[in-house]
């Protein structure tokens, strides 16, 4: 059966879309008739078809757009079902049915086919690498290999049920200061450049010599209220000129060395990455997965060019057969305590349980220190803000105390 892709006239004269299974076209359209609905347009959806697609949808609605969390409660129901014994394409039937996001259905409607047909499950996923990055399809590839795809998809899930949740912490904990930074900035670019100049306006009239603050106040507030607009150009020409940047290889080697040695943030990200590193490889290798594949994987979704160059050293010691630890080590990027547990679990014969410990123990230092850090930011924040808005008040009450003075 093929899948096809719809647009219809329902008995109420309205247009509905959607994407139906059928032998042919023909099919297609009497399956449809047979539902009250006249086709308007029905057209085979291929993977080349939701390729092209794919601007087309994220640009004319973020809702369809399908996510890592889409993808993590589909892996979760899909491991359900094979593991109570539905076969695969009838897991991917019911699957279907119950999913709503449009997008998704196209995806996982042509993996089902392509199943149908006699591809295995990894290279069906292949064909989707935005979607089902190598990672995942190489867990499945091992999977069926081993006879334990259920095992394996068990095992996904958890893993991106764990990224997931690593995520939402790290979002929770920097969402509030941010906000809080965005606003305070906000309402005080707003105050100093619009407001302000109306109130001290009053002192200017008066030909009055103006305290030394209420002079900075208004140079400040009159250069915001002229310049504004080139201010914005200047921050908007200066993203555009770092993504640029971003995107050559020296550039992008320059800001990841940059972001392990911030101030505060830098120790944070690293723990970020050596989670996800250490997560990933343990779930790699306990499903069966070789190592030298496996590093290959853990290299191109580590988001560091430094962190991925010692991890690319230590895949070329170990196809010479030397130890993992020692390249992390000489690296001096890798924390002690990753590389000696990573050392202890390579003489032990348990690199995945140890490469699991590594990483909770990260996760929880990572919890911890962003607690701290934003326990930290807040109150400098506030002060800071306070300061700003003492600042602004001290400016204006000045001249208000001497025009008192002269009246008395």
């Amino acid at each position: 059966m093929a899948v096809y892709e719809y647009r219809a006239i329902n008995s109420r004269g309205k247009e509905v879309s959607g994407i139906i299974e059928a032998e042919s076209r023909f099919s297609a359209t009497q399956l449809l008739k047979s539902r009250d609905l006249y086709p308007v347009l029905i057209s085979e959806t291929t993977t080349r078809s939701i390729s092209k697609k794919r601007t087309e949808i994220s640009l004319s609605s973020l809702l369809e757009r399908i996510t890592p969390k889409d993808i993590a409660i589909f892996t979760t129901q899909f491991s359900a079902l094979i593991d109570a014994g539905m076969p695969v394409v009838k897991a991917f039937e019911t699957i279907i049915q119950q999913t709503e996001k449009g997008s998704l259905k196209k995806v996982l409607s042509v993996i089902k086919e392509e199943v149908n047909k006699g591809v295995s499950l990894a290279d069906a996923f292949r064909m989707f690498p935005r979607y089902f990055p190598p990672l995942y399809v190489n867990m499945v590839k091992a999977g069926e290999e081993a006879g334990t795809l259920e095992v394996v998809m068990k095992r996904m899930s958890d893993y991106l049920q764990a990224q997931i949740e690593l995520k939402s912490k790290i979002f929770a904990s920097l969402a509030y200061p941010a906000l809080m930074f965005i606003v305070g900035v906000g309402v005080v670019f707003f105050l100093v450049t619009f407001v302000i100049p109306t109130i001290t306006g009053i002192f200017t009239e008066m030909h009055q010599t103006l305290p030394l603050l209420t002079t900075i106040l208004l140079t400040i507030s009159g250069f915001l209220k002229d310049a504004w607009i080139f201010i914005l150009i200047f921050f908007i020409i200066v993203i555009i000129l770092y993504k640029r940047f971003k995107k050559t290889p020296g550039g992008k080697r320059m800001i990841d060395r940059i972001k392990l040695k911030l101030p505060l943030f830098g120790s944070q990200y690293r723990k970020i990455v050596m989670a996800r590193f250490t997560r990933t490889l343990a779930t790699l290798l306990s499903n069966g997965v070789p190592i030298v594949t496996s590093f290959d994987i853990v290299k191109n979704i580590i988001d560091n060019t430094l962190i991925a160059d010692e991890i690319e050293k230590a895949r070329d010691d170990i196809k010479e057969g030397k130890e993992i630890s020692q390249p992390l080590g000489r690296s001096q990027i890798f924390p002690p305590v990753v590389v000696n547990m990573i050392a202890v679990g390579e003489k032990s014969g348990q690199l995945e349980e140890m490469l699991k410990k590594v990483s909770d123990i990260m996760e929880t230092e990572l919890d911890s220190s962003l607690k701290r850090l934003i326990s930290l930011l807040e109150p400098i924040m506030i002060l800071i803000m306070g300061g700003i808005v003492g600042f602004v008040v001290i400016s204006i009450l000045l001249p208000i105390f001497e025009m008192n003075q002269l009246v008395r």
